[in-house]
């Protein structure tokens, strides 16, 4: 495997930025796609980092793609046009700096906490570039119930929720959105002892009372990276077989 430490200038966010990438060197080319995204507290480097992921992608040909996504919850807001970033400008450099498949069913997006939150709403709002979303522990509560009503400690929340249009952000309005014959192939999991839990009980539930396809498993687990090591490799499984690989 090949851990590769890209720094390139970025237009969207006006600043340098770091993107960690993860290449199966045995994989023959175009490779399929998947953009890992971080949780509050980390970085780009966090899941190499704290994860075995190096040796749990060994069997499957993916370009893991792990982008800085600071504090900014992977949207548009004065903390930095991290959604443009991710979805516009990042796939494009990835997509020229390396043979990659480029359509949308070889292209997944995941991650934890806000990265799954990040992971959900992306995939969820441009199914035509990602045909595969997978999220851990997933904040789905952000904008939805936190922004909106202001439950929650993070200084950063308020400040980008009153940045946003909420039906563009909010993964509740936008799974209902999503064109059905477009929608991405959808997998979330929670620990039933993580803070989180209820709020993708609940998401579980809305999307079970809409008819929209998708995956939602419950594991015994909390909010940690014991977790997440783990259940990574359910998310690589997912859209392997979402890819026909």
């Amino acid at each position: 495997m090949a851990v590769l430490t890209i720094e390139l200038k970025s237009e969207s966010l006006a600043k340098s930025t770091t993107v960690k990438v993860v290449l199966n060197q045995d994989a023959k080319p175009p490779y399929p796609t998947f953009y890992l995204l971080h949780g509050l507290s980390d970085n780009e480097s966090i899941w190499t980092r704290r994860t075995s992921i190096e040796r749990y992608a060994e069997q499957y040909p993916f370009l893991i793609v792990m982008p800085d996504g600071g504090r900014a919850w992977y949207c548009d807001s004065r903390l930095g046009h991290y959604e443009t970033f991710i979805t516009q400008e990042l796939v494009t450099f990835i997509d020229k700096l390396f043979p990659t498949r480029k359509q949308a069913q070889y292209r997944a997006i995941g991650g934890l906490s806000m990265g799954g939150y990040g992971a959900l709403k992306l995939g969820l709002k441009y199914p035509r570039i990602y045909g595969s979303i997978s999220g851990h522990s997933s904040a789905v509560g952000f904008l939805h119930t936190w922004g909106l009503n202001g439950e929650t400690d993070i200084p950063e929340v308020p400040l980008i929720a009153s940045d946003l249009d909420p039906k563009a952000n909010d993964i509740y309005e936008l799974a209902m959105k999503c064109p059905a014959d477009t929608r991405p192939h959808l997998y979330f999991d929670c620990g039933r002892d993580d803070f989180l839990y209820q709020e993708n009980e609940a998401f579980a539930r809305f999307l079970r009372k809409q008819k929209i396809p998708h995956t939602y498993r419950r594991f015994d687990g909390v909010h940690d990276w014991a977790y997440w090591d783990t259940h990574i490799q359910d998310a690589l499984k997912f859209h392997a077989k979402a890819m026909g690989l």
